[in-house]
């Protein structure tokens, strides 16, 4: 824990020096981009269509995962231990993660077949998607702990009727791994490669939920 402090402590001495030699010589660090690496056909998943005369023949909708607190804005977050947060000032998503999450899990879904219909992220009008996927960020972080840096994500979602408005599934996932190459670039790589796994899993509950439900018939369009 000391050591990963001071680790800690000399980047943001690093980071206020190349500040103020920015605000003396006129220059300024530049800002490094990221987003999540796209997932591989065998994170996609697979697997017989669930559906037919069923409730999951419908088609579904994902929507961009809420993202609270530390994890609305562009900086990729770190955390020291359990409970001390902090975000790099110079190191940014590329591309909002809530945004980047939803476009992640349709992807996924396409392959998982968690409904027989078409999957669309985002899609201008909901009035022909049965379901409605809704997900949230719990931790989508860097993880220091004492000499080792981890990568953590955890997401909630829901499975939600559109017709009624009701849920009709919820769940909660995490993963973490240790990142053996710990440059930005590899907790970059590992964090996209746990929102695969977590997507990928929680797709698979779903799935299950769908299947095991009766038939409510056809969905009246709202």
């Amino acid at each position: 824990m000391v050591r990963a402090v001071s680790r800690r402590a000399a980047a943001f001495l690093a980071v206020a020096g190349a500040l103020m030699s920015g605000c003396l010589g006129g220059r300024t660090p530049a800002t490094e981009l990221y987003r999540l690496v796209p997932v591989s056909a065998a994170e996609r998943g697979g697997g017989s269509v669930v559906g037919g005369d069923g409730e999951a023949s419908g088609a579904l909708a994902v929507g961009a995962y809420r993202a609270p607190g530390v994890y609305g804005g562009s900086r990729i977050v770190y955390r020291i231990g359990e409970s001390s947060y902090g975000s790099y000032p110079f190191r940014e998503w590329a591309i909002p993660l809530g945004d980047m999450l939803g476009v992640l899990t349709a992807d996924i879904a396409r392959g998982a077949n968690v409904t027989a219909g078409d999957v669309a992220y985002d899609p201008p009008s909901r009035r022909h998607y049965t379901y409605m996927w809704h997900g949230a960020v719990r931790e989508f972080e860097e993880v220091d702990r004492d000499k080792a840096v981890f990568a953590s994500v955890a997401l909630d979602a829901q499975l939600v009727r559109i017709a009624d408005d009701s849920v009709v599934w919820s769940a909660t996932r995490r993963a973490e791994r240790r990142v053996e190459r710990p440059t930005m670039s590899g907790i970059v790589a590992a964090l996209s490669s746990l929102s695969a796994e977590v997507i990928s899993a929680l797709l698979a509950d779903a799935k299950t939920a769908l299947s095991s439900r009766p038939s409510a018939g056809p969905a009246r369009r709202p």
